[in-house]
C-alpha cells in the first residue's frame, strides 16, 4: 500500500510511485490505436450490414449467376454472410488485440500490424470485386489501414517508442 500523508486541509493524500509505469504512448502510436479501433468496428459492421441487406445480396448473386435457381441463390447468400462473419470476426479480434497491445511497445505488435493491415487491404479487393455493397467504405478503411502502418514506422517518436523494448 502506498504511504499517505495529511494535507494542509486535513484530507489524506496518497503518494503514488510512477517510476515503474510504462512510458507515455506517443501521439502517432495513439492515433494508430484509435484508427485500429475504428477499423475493428468496420469489421463488426460488415456481417451485420450483409445480414440486414440480405435481399440486396440475393439480388446481386442472382444478377451475377443467372444460372442459379432460388435455392442456390439463398444458399450462396447464407454462405456469404456466414463466411463474412467468420472472416471479419477474426479481423475484428486481431484489430482490437493489436490496438490494445500497441501501448505496451512490444515490437511484435508493430510487426503484426505491419503484416495484417496491408494483407487486409489486399483481401478487400475480393470484396470489391464480388459485391458493390461496400464500395463506399472499402477505400476509406483501406486508407486508414495503410495510415496505421505509416504511423507506426515513419514518425521518429513511434520508432523510438518501439525501440525501447
Amino acid at each position: 500500500m502506498a504511504p499517505s500523508a495529511e494535507s494542509g486541509s486535513g484530507r489524506r493524500e496518497i503518494a503514488v510511485d510512477t517510476s515503474t509505469r510504462t512510458a507515455r504512448v506517443p501521439p502517432p502510436v495513439h492515433l494508430a490505436r484509435v484508427l485500429l479501433a475504428a477499423v475493428a468496428v468496420s469489421h463488426l459492421a460488415v456481417p451485420v450490414v450483409m445480414w440486414v441487406r440480405q435481399s440486396a445480396l440475393l439480388d446481386q448473386i442472382a444478377a451475377q449467376h443467372p444460372e442459379f435457381g432460388p435455392s442456390e441463390i439463398a444458399r450462396s447468400a447464407d454462405i456469404a454472410v456466414v463466411s463474412g462473419a467468420v472472416f471479419h470476426g477474426a479481423l475484428l479480434v486481431l484489430c482490437a488485440l493489436t490496438a490494445w497491445k500497441l501501448a505496451t511497445a512490444r515490437p511484435w505488435t508493430r510487426r503484426l500490424v505491419t503484416i495484417s493491415q496491408p494483407l487486409s487491404v489486399v483481401f478487400s479487393v475480393v470484396s470489391w470485386s464480388s459485391s458493390p455493397m461496400f464500395h463506399a467504405v472499402i477505400p476509406v478503411v483501406g486508407a486508414a489501414q495503410i495510415l496505421v502502418v505509416a504511423l507506426l514506422w515513419a514518425p521518429r517518436q513511434a520508432r523510438e517508442f518501439f525501440a525501447k523494448r
